[in-house]
């Protein structure tokens, strides 16, 4: 499978694996219609969007996708959701969705981690599946974490905008600082590092210098330029102006929706400058604009939520942590609008091949920081 095909479209078996858990305890919707009373009841799957909205064109849309695809392949789901505007809604939200008689929640985002152990630790039988994080649960076996390894991407991201820059500088930001944000950024650093280091390269990168040390889904320190938020666009485009007022001609921001600012300051400082996005395929979540991106550092989430979905309707839910990585294709790198050298997507190719192996490593500090 080539690495330009969507992630969206990949199937991760891993959720469907011979080691599953019979689904007990679930509450099931309505009757589908009045003239089919004696026909089975609608499973009902459910999302609670982080704050960038159901309509970020990243993760809390990816989710989105994730149910609407589970829903084209078993017609027996009905799927609903509930946009959070702050952390206040988490808890309401998630609760509504208990109520509603939800056969599995998914929730989205290391921001709703305290909403959802809440909410699983005093519902033991909901089903639960949660994106970026592991929140801690008490008793059951009713959650499941999916999470990314995506520095892995991150790295063919960073070696692609060190040979793709014409200035010799790029640039990353992040919405928060968390680890799921950070490993992209620490991925993005290694992947320049080590295009510097094979091809006798200097190109610098500005808002993010990893700490000592390896990175981890549970640990990812560094400091960097963040936004504090996943929604405020217009800091966005302020901090990417700022970028390549710096020098930068390609900029990754780790942000969701607040990435959209970054694509209209590329648009604003014209030709020569573009934006690598992140999480959901740049050139599909936002059409209209893929002539700006280099690329796209995509994770899973449409197919893992699908997957968990479809599990938890056929009664074969596992809990635990299904883990994304280039080899499971739970991450990858996507081009974007922009031209890239047949050579550079060979060097690339063989470069995924010796992170799947463990031969390279995406660990920033393992090559020298110029």
């Amino acid at each position: 499978m080539s690495m330009g095909e969507k992630v969206g479209a990949r199937r991760l078996g891993a959720l469907l694996g011979a080691a599953s858990l019979v689904l007990g305890g679930l509450t099931f919707g309505a009757s589908i219609a009045a003239s089919s009373a004696g026909a089975a009841a609608k499973f009902k799957a459910c999302v609670v969007t982080d704050t960038g909205g159901i309509n970020d064109k990243s993760f809390n849309a990816s989710a989105w996708k994730g149910l609407q695809d589970a829903a084209k392949k078993n017609k027996n789901i009905a799927i609903s959701y509930l946009s959070s505007t702050s952390s206040a809604d988490y808890a309401p939200n998630i609760n509504t969705f208990i109520h509603k008689g939800c056969g599995i929640i998914v929730t989205v985002g290391f921001l709703m981690d305290s909403a959802t152990a809440a909410a699983a630790n005093a519902h033991p039988s909901q089903k639960f599946a949660i994106v970026d994080d592991a929140p801690t649960v008490k008793k059951g076996t009713h959650v499941l974490a999916l999470q990314y390894e995506t520095d892995q991407a991150a790295f063919l991201g960073g070696y692609l905008a060190a040979a793709m820059t014409k200035t010799g500088t790029v640039a990353t930001y992040g919405g928060m600082q968390f680890p799921s944000v950070t490993m992209y950024m620490n991925g993005f650093v290694a992947g320049v590092r080590y295009y510097n280091k094979v091809r006798g390269a200097a190109v610098k990168v500005l808002g993010w210098t990893p700490a000592a040390g390896a990175c981890s889904l549970a640990k990812c320190d560094g400091t960097g330029t963040f936004v504090g938020n996943f929604t405020d666009q217009t800091a966005g485009k302020t901090i990417t102006a700022g970028d390549f007022a710096a020098g930068a001609d390609i900029v990754f921001p780790v942000a969701g929706s607040v990435g959209l600012g970054s694509v209209a300051a590329a648009q604003q400082a014209g030709k020569g400058h573009s934006v690598m996005w992140v999480d959901s395929n740049g050139c599909v979540s936002d059409a209209a604009d893929c002539s700006w991106f280099v690329g796209t550092v995509a994770k899973g989430v449409e197919p893992s939520v699908r997957d968990a979905v479809l599990a938890a309707a056929s009664g074969k839910f596992k809990a635990g942590t299904y883990l994304g990585t280039l080899k499971n294709q739970g991450t990858a790198l996507e081009y974007g609008g922009i031209s890239i050298p047949a050579s550079v997507k060979s060097q690339i190719a063989t470069i995924t091949k010796g992170i799947e192996s463990g031969r390279i490593s995406v660990n920033p500090n393992s090559y020298p920081a110029k």
